[in-house]
């Protein structure tokens, strides 16, 4: 399939020239003709001079102020379109499937213009080997994009349940901080759980008997980090719903877990085991929820097993 070409103007701009000066400039062998010494005809072009490094000249400068796009994120190498209609001509959930399609939105900073599922392949650090990881957009805020790895990051994360919320999620943080401290190209940002905001919600939400999320019941200071994991409320938005919602969450959340196959899913991970942890409890029983491999919010005191994904944030 065909890489995503990001623009170069430079070689534009180059073939733009050899296309002007093709059939205009001969020159004999072992003759050398600088550009200023080479004539060509400015009626066709608009352009302000008669000689070939002029020419040039103007064109660069046509280029410099025109309104184009700017340089993208060197760091995503492709993006595709996400469809999880498996009749659709553009099926697409995990990037490896032919019918795939390269997707652009990266380019274009207004918000939401890359919908969240989009599937992105970033370089997430310069230096080892495999370090091209697939994402998906949890949300685009126009500059930056938030994003999920596609894949559990880490295996069997050890929850406390003698310990208080605090430390639990304090703990699992520190384990998803510990897996992608290497990953120095995503950005690092600040948040704070159990302040309301427009991204994260509810962040140190406590739902009730109802599953109704209405204020928060916990919070930790502020944290400085590359990676956290994604809050019940940013799931919501994504259209997950809680059990006994089966199937509510697009496929790529509960992609990659073990029977995720069972319920719509594309491809399995045995040792992903049934689900992954949020940053949300359920209540006072000090349980974390977790997106489970039946495509639904879950939360259940089997969760020594559970695993981590990793939000991160990126610029476009």
């Amino acid at each position: 399939m065909k890489k995503v070409i990001k623009k170069n103007y430079k070689i534009v701009v180059g073939l733009v020239i050899g296309i002007l000066i093709s059939a205009t400039v001969v020159y004999a062998s072992q003759t050398v003709l600088m550009g200023n010494e080479v004539s060509y005809d400015n009626e066709i072009s608009g352009g302000n001079s008669n000689t070939v490094q002029g020419a040039i000249d103007d064109l660069y400068d046509k280029v410099n102020k025109s309104k184009v796009p700017k340089a993208v994120n060197q760091n995503i190498i492709n993006v595709y379109y996400y469809d999880q209609k498996k009749d659709s001509d553009n099926f697409c959930v995990t990037g490896d499937e032919k019918t795939c399609k390269y997707d652009t939105c990266y380019l274009n900073e207004t918000k939401d213009s890359c919908p969240s599922g989009t599937i992105i392949e970033y370089k997430v650090n310069d230096e080892s080997e495999n370090n091209i990881v697939r994402f998906h957009v949890v949300h685009d805020d126009g500059n930056t994009m938030t994003l999920q790895s596609q894949r559990t990051i880490k295996y069997n994360v050890h929850y406390d349940l003698n310990s208080d919320i605090k430390t639990n999620i304090n703990n699992i943080l520190n384990i998803v901080e510990g897996e992608t401290s290497g990953w120095s190209n995503v950005n690092n940002f600040d948040y704070s759980i159990g302040e309301e905001t427009s991204t994260l919600g509810y962040s140190g939400c406590g739902y009730d008997n109802d599953n109704v999320c209405k204020s928060n019941t916990y919070s930790l200071s502020k944290q400085s980090t590359n990676a956290r994991m994604i809050t019940i409320q940013e799931a919501q938005n994504l259209g997950c719903k809680i059990s006994p919602n089966y199937k509510t969450c697009p496929i790529w959340m509960y992609n990659y877990m073990y029977t995720s196959t069972n319920f719509n899913g594309t491809v399995e991970d045995i040792d992903a085991f049934f689900g992954y942890y949020t940053m949300s409890t359920h209540g006072d029983n000090n349980m974390l929820y977790h997106i489970r491999a039946n495509g639904v919010i879950y939360f259940d005191s089997i969760i020594d097993r559970y695993g981590v994904r990793a939000v991160v944030e990126i610029n476009k």
